[in-house]
């Protein structure tokens, strides 16, 4: 059997350096997301050994973060109106692994308003790394082949989520958390090369000659399109509960008197997640039904969170965070697919920062609100956790419910 990445380009054997541009996008974007993902925990662990403070490194996580959402806007229009847009997102991605590298000289060793100022620059690049590199592959993939490409992206996204952490964790513990966070940092500018060395053609907006970047074009597409408006606003509302997902796992391993466990529920939840995101890439949807598979995969990854609510068992626990995970490969794939199919080429790097920052916000605001409710038993916070996405997929899901003679909703134009 063919592996997903030569289904993708199956179709015409004339196209298998598509394939071989596609493993090269997927081989530099997971390098860049392993060190975003497991800056977060290197972030807490490099503080506690410096400062002696997790706290710190809370805050240190929350700076790297929350830029994520003010300067999506503006990096999805320089991308979308640059020459070379390789060029723009292999340096914002080679600053956010050189703030990294920044961080080990600093922390400890200046004041502590300069780490702060590094990490909000860091932030302040990280939609390159999510929604900037995502928005390109579409063109990457070529016609008709965007849905596996874009499970394909899901996929890396799952693989990072793993791999960055526990890199971390295997490299702190054999060699130091200042030697963890180097190796992030490596990670993120070998990434930066891989980028910068694939051939992104620039969209129509660049060979406009547009000098100024108007950080409310995307914004507002947003705004006037009803079904690309409902994934962005579902999907961020829902990523305020799953945004808690590392809190509430190790609450719950806790209250099992094995909180040595929460690495394992947040694992099966990811291996879960590698599985969806197979499903998907062996038999995708039409980009036509992505909008609303999006918002009831996301309705899907909340049920089984809500059930784990009531089981005292632990093992019974990770089933079923397994079986959250497994809708979570197909509810990325969609959202990716969705945004792609929504946004005309001009502005379709700009929808896809601000919908990642939207998302990325999101989940630091609800570690923030889990952290709130650490008084609340296991099974309150599991609710909490599980009630946001499948409120928020059920609501989209109503306004994205087929009406007679009208459809989800077609491209949007620049505005």
């Amino acid at each position: 059997m063919s592996s997903p990445v030569e289904q993708v380009t199956e179709l015409d054997p004339g196209t298998r350096r598509d394939g071989a541009r596609l493993t090269h996008y997927l081989v530099a974007a997971l390098l860049a997301r392993t060190a975003d993902e497991g800056a977060r925990v290197a972030l807490v662990i490099f503080a506690l050994d410096r400062t002696g403070s997790a706290a710190v490194g809370g805050t240190l996580v929350a700076t790297l973060l929350l830029p994520h959402v003010v300067a999506a806007p503006l990096v999805g229009g320089l991308v979308d109106r640059s020459r070379r847009p390789a060029a723009v997102l292999a340096a914002a991605i080679a600053v956010f692994a050189g703030a990294l590298a920044a961080l080990v000289a600093l922390l400890g060793h200046a004041p502590l308003w300069q780490t702060y100022l590094v990490l909000a620059i860091a932030g302040c690049c990280g939609p390159a790394v999510t929604g900037g590199l995502t928005s390109q592959l579409a063109a990457l993939a070529g016609p008709g082949r965007e849905a596996r490409a874009f499970a394909l992206d899901s996929l890396c996204y799952n693989v990072a989520g793993m791999v960055g952490p526990a890199t971390v964790g295997l490299v702190a513990a054999s060699a130091s958390p200042s030697t963890a966070t180097l190796a992030l940092a490596a990670a993120g500018g070998l990434g930066a090369l891989g980028v910068a060395s694939l051939r992104l053609l620039p969209s129509a907006a660049a060979a406009e000659r547009t000098r100024a970047v108007d950080l409310l074009q995307g914004a507002r597409a947003i705004a006037r399109n009803p079904a690309l408006r409902t994934i962005t606003l579902a999907t961020s509302v829902g990523q305020l509960g799953l945004g808690g997902m590392a809190v509430v796992a190790t609450t719950l391993a806790a209250a099992a008197h094995e909180p040595s466990r929460a690495g394992l529920l947040l694992s099966v939840t990811a291996g879960g997640a590698f599985v969806g995101s197979l499903l998907w890439a062996w038999r995708p949807l039409p980009a036509s039904r992505a909008p609303r598979v999006t918002v009831w995969a996301m309705v899907a990854v909340g049920i089984p969170l809500a059930l784990a609510a009531a089981v005292h068992s632990l093992p019974l626990a990770a089933a079923l965070f397994a079986l959250s995970g497994l809708f979570t490969g197909p509810f990325g794939a969609a959202l990716f697919l969705a945004r792609s199919h929504l946004a005309t080429e001009a502005i379709r790097t700009q929808v896809f920062t601000i919908g990642a920052g939207l998302k990325v916000a999101a989940s630091a605001i609800g570690v923030g609100l889990l952290g709130l409710a650490t008084d609340l038993p296991a099974s309150a916070q599991l609710l909490v956790v599980a009630a946001f996405p499948v409120v928020a997929g059920i609501a989209g899901g109503v306004q994205l419910r087929p009406r007679p003679g009208a459809g989800v909703g077609g491209h949007i134009d620049a505005c």
